[in-house]
């Protein structure tokens, strides 16, 4: 029985991995046919993010759930610097045939974000010293009604640099990082930051262009950048 079940999980992946390939071969497809792509980006001109049929900075967590047909796991964190953010956190997703997780952040203010803090309960340390917190039922209600400000999305198939290229354009920047094999693709323009690794799962994350220097924070502690 469990190597049954083995086989079907093996099966399911496999089947997510041969569906992101071949949909990024495909050649285009009129813009109505692949709003649930993750390389279907528009740049609205108030500024916001279309991607995936929801608009980053008006979309709220209500939309996305009703959209995806799945509960969210909601939780702040209160990292060690100090820095407050909620996440909900969707385990499994299929757009297009692909299958995929999603995380996305709220757009909540720091002092909101510290008010939730103190009303939370069950605060559990994880191993990198971050506190996890559940938030109160009234929290829970005000975060459902947020908009989303960075959605990151976690494809089941790792992606090819060439069909990256193909799909997302060359990017303006790309930068290493130093002690793990991963390489970010940077489209500025876009919003959009593209986790490469030859090791690890790939990554793709998209913000609102205005607040991509909070993409790029992270990343300014590594010298060598290459620039395009």
């Amino acid at each position: 029985m469990l190597n049954k079940e083995r086989y079907m999980v093996l099966g399911v992946l496999i089947f997510s991995a041969l569906a992101l390939v071949i949909a990024m071969m495909i050649p285009g497809q009129p813009k109505e046919r692949e709003v649930e792509l993750p390389w279907q980006i528009e740049v609205l001109p108030n500024g916001n993010v279309s991607i995936f049929g929801l608009e980053l900075g008006k979309s709220t967590l209500t939309d996305m759930q009703n959209k995806l047909l799945e509960d969210p796991e909601i939780s702040l964190f209160l990292s060690q610097e100090g820095r407050y953010v909620v996440e909900a956190f969707f385990q499994r997703i299929k757009l297009s045939g692909i299958r995929a997780k999603m995380v996305v952040v709220l757009d909540l203010a720091e002092d909101e974000l510290k008010e939730m803090y103190n009303r939370g309960s069950r605060i559990a340390t994880l191993g990198s010293g971050t506190r996890k917190v559940t938030l109160s039922s009234s929290d829970m209600a005000t975060v459902m009604h947020t908009p989303i400000v960075t959605l990151t999305y976690l494809p089941t198939a790792n992606l090819d640099e060439e069909l990256v290229e193909r799909r997302f354009g060359k990017p303006a920047m790309k930068i290493k990082e130093q002690e793990r094999s991963v390489e970010h693709w940077l489209y500025p323009d876009k919003g959009l930051d593209i986790a490469l690794s030859v090791e690890e799962k790939d990554v793709l994350q998209y913000t609102l262009p205005a607040r991509f220097d909070s993409l790029m924070a992270p990343l300014q502690e590594y010298s060598n950048a290459e620039t395009r």
